[in-house]
């Protein structure tokens, strides 16, 4: 019995040692302080392992934009483009936090196609997709600020090379931009982490699609059956 709470003891502070080391494996590759020769933030590189996952990330990103071109024959067959546009919209949330003021949080996507006229299915492929969030504070009494906050690619450049993200910020008295491309962002983790956001939203963007193209479909067979229900069911016939 001794044996044993020694062993799960000492399993125990290995555990923490391990665990304890793992905050300083990220401190090395997170260090705000660090500066480029030129004065700017120096970018942190990738490890070996972050680049592998970066890597296979780009690979399910591109086979994601294939995805979506092929679902823009549907779009297009259902003339939902408009001005080779083609995005959704979200319901508007009330947020209600503590220790915050409450506001009202909106959210889309939109996107920017190239090519249709005469080919099959319209013809459109995909040549830029962005995230779009609004925040608008609702607490009276205060001054009214709204931030909007994108998320942005170039699937024409393959993978995640024309990954931005912006933060705008509007106030009474301000009106400010500021813009973070993927290469420049200096913590390797955040970089990671904005390429798998962006992989995931591309998965609820072809997710969206398909509901639509399933919602089209039932309707289609609803419209269907009852059809041939109500011709099939008559009386007799006779002169008018």
């Amino acid at each position: 019995m001794l044996k044993r709470l020694i062993c799960a003891l000492s399993l125990i502070y290995v555990a923490g040692l391990y665990s304890a080391d793992e905050p300083k494996k990220e401190g090395l590759q997170n260090d705000p302080y660090k500066l480029a020769p030129d004065g700017s933030i120096a970018v942190i590189p990738y490890n070996p392992r972050q680049q592998e996952l970066v890597d296979k990330l780009g690979k399910e990103i591109d086979e994601y934009h294939n995805q979506i071109n092929e679902k823009l024959k549907f779009l297009s067959f259902e003339k939902r483009m408009k001005d080779s546009r083609y995005g959704q919209v979200g319901y508007a949330r009330d947020i209600h936090l503590p220790y915050e003021s409450p506001y009202v949080q909106h959210s889309r996507y939109v996107m920017k196609l190239k090519g249709g006229g005469g080919a099959e299915g319209g013809g459109f492929s995909l040549d830029e997709i962005s995230f779009w969030s609004r925040k608008s504070l609702t607490q009276h009494h205060k001054e009214p600020v709204t931030i909007y906050r994108e998320m942005k690619n170039s699937a024409s450049n393959g993978g995640v090379k024309g990954l931005t993200v912006s933060v705008r910020t509007v106030t009474v008295a301000d009106d400010t931009i500021n813009s973070y491309e993927l290469d420049k962002i200096q913590s390797p983790w955040d970089r990671m982490r904005l390429v798998r956001t962006y992989r995931d939203r591309l998965l609820e963007v072809l997710r969206s699609v398909d509901r639509y193209i399933m919602s089209r479909g039932k309707v289609q067979a609803r419209e269907v059956s009852e059809t041939i229900l109500e011709v099939t069911v008559g009386g007799d016939f006779q002169e008018p």
